[in-house]
């Protein structure tokens, strides 16, 4: 017969072997997933896009406690990457960093891509919104973008543009341009903005079209380009001369640049709501503010959202662009 005290001290000492056993499950179901999660970026490293996805990458594995790691994925303006990720487990490994192209003309562009970005994704937050500008070689006669029509329509197949990919909004706004106006530009794509701007300082393009970031402004500041309109609903304060696209009586080519942070449809609610917490922290610091305004962003940064918004936003853009793209007879070959 066991003693009454010595039962008791055993009882205790049982429970007190029993109780970390007992949280694990609620220790498990309150953490991210074991093992390496990867965020998928549709360019070449060294891009806007990619660069902001390492810091951040950076940050979630400190604060969450696994490897984050980038992985570029390059090919048909991030349609590649966006198809791959619409297709991943949704166990929280796997995020995309989607751009405007992959989610808003891409699908439209790509008879393949075989997926809706209205459907096939759960949003984490925007990262970022921002302007395009339109630049030119500056030795050409060309200030506005009635110069650039008036002067492609005397030089036919003369003027080149350079992209970051076919079907970024990049090229689609030069296509749309072209439908609009009947002028013929010559297109010349590339892996990424790097080396876009490489071949447009060496002077071996006409035309551009890129976000004022740090990769493009000092050459604009330089004389290397000139830049003539922005796609932005308003000026740019940084370039507060620069008319924009609806002012020069071109309103159908407004367009931003944006990014978002997405998982796979399906992702559970709590593998999400960490994440949600991480990018809106991240936003929040000052070195996230910095480098947003030297990718590009507007002043102030357009990230952070819930995701109804980033769900409805997603949607009016890809609606949008598929219109545009029916009614100019816009293909990519």
């Amino acid at each position: 017969m066991i003693n009454l005290n010595r039962r008791n001290a055993l009882l205790g000492a049982m429970g007190a072997l029993t109780a970390p056993i007992c949280a694990l499950p609620a220790l498990a179901q309150d953490s991210y997933p074991v093992g390496p999660v990867r965020m998928v970026v549709g360019f070449t490293a060294g891009t806007p896009p990619e660069i902001f996805a390492r810091m951040l990458a950076e940050r979630m594995a400190k604060s969450l406690k696994q490897p984050f790691i980038v992985e570029n994925k390059p090919g048909a303006g991030s349609v590649i990457a966006t198809a791959q990720v619409a297709k991943a487990k949704p166990d929280g490994t796997t995020l995309l960093l989607g751009v405007a192209a992959g989610l808003g003309s891409g699908p439209h562009l790509i008879p393949n891509a075989n997926y809706d970005p209205r459907t096939d994704f759960e949003p984490v937050g925007f990262v970022q919104r921002g302007a395009y500008f339109i630049s030119v070689r500056p030795d050409l006669p060309i200030r506005t973008l009635k110069d650039l029509v008036d002067y492609a329509r005397a030089n036919p197949d003369k003027l080149s543009f350079g992209t970051p990919g076919v079907g970024t909004l990049h090229h689609l706004i030069w296509e749309l341009l072209q439908a609009q106006t009947g002028i013929r530009l010559v297109h010349v794509p590339f892996p990424g903005t790097p080396q876009l701007v490489n071949e447009g300082v060496a002077g071996r393009l006409d035309l551009m079209i890129e976000g004022a970031s740090s990769l493009v402004v000092p050459h604009v500041r330089a004389g290397k380009f000139q830049y003539i309109a922005t796609t932005g609903p308003r000026r740019s304060a940084q370039f507060a001369q620069v008319a924009t696209v609806a002012e020069q009586g071109f309103a159908a080519l407004q367009s931003e640049s944006w990014w978002v942070l997405l998982a796979p449809r399906g992702t559970p609610e709590a593998l999400l709501r960490p994440l949600r917490q991480e990018l809106a922290q991240t936003l929040a610091t000052p070195e996230a503010k910095r480098l947003l305004e030297s990718l590009g962003a507007y002043e102030d940064g357009g990230g952070g959202g819930s995701p109804e918004q980033v769900k409805a936003f997603m949607k009016s853009e890809y609606e949008r662009w598929g219109e545009v793209i029916r009614r100019a007879n816009i293909k990519v070959n």
